[in-house]
């Protein structure tokens, strides 16, 4: 039986993203970050709603939404943000090119993703990763695992084109 997971954000019922914008760039003017303010919008937004909040931001300021917040943010708060600041296929590939890229694998971002996610989901992460890195996720998966693993992973990322 397939299932449909939603997240636990709905989105927000009187939601206007230039407002949205507006308190932003105000928690982000000045010395000093209104942490708080930012943190709690952008949890109380679904990814639809903020990714037109960062349309918004782009028009009424010029600057790219995610780029002010990262020069505000540290840490896990920078890290949490930016996460709920992508949308979830972007998300996915650049979480695998990470765990692919360099000396090692993050195996358990392999599986995680890799397999809990639905065939259209995968199909639009493949997308995502061939342009978001310029190459293919398959191909990048083979060069870092072997065996039955990467045969497995090989055919989670099988996905009929449609």
């Amino acid at each position: 039986f397939p299932q449909t997971f939603r997240g636990s954000v709905r989105p927000f019922v009187n939601f206007n993203a230039k407002h949205d914008a507006e308190v932003l760039h105000k928690a982000m003017k000045g010395i000093g970050t209104d942490e708080d303010t930012i943190l709690m919008l952008l949890a109380a937004r679904s990814n639809d709603q903020r990714q037109q909040i960062k349309a918004a931001y782009k028009k009424a300021y010029g600057k790219d939404l995610l780029s002010a917040l990262k020069s505000e943010l540290g840490g896990l708060l920078e890290s949490l943000i930016v996460a709920l600041m992508t949308p979830p296929r972007s998300y996915d590939a650049s979480q695998l090119h990470k765990a692919l890229k360099g000396a090692g694998t993050d195996d358990d971002v392999l599986i995680e993703i890799l397999a809990s996610r639905t065939g259209e989901q995968v199909k639009d992460v493949i997308k995502v990763y061939k342009k978001e890195f310029g190459s293919k996720l398959e191909k990048d998966v083979c060069g870092d695992t072997s065996g039955h693993y990467q045969k497995l992973l090989v055919i989670l990322l099988q996905v009929e084109e449609g």
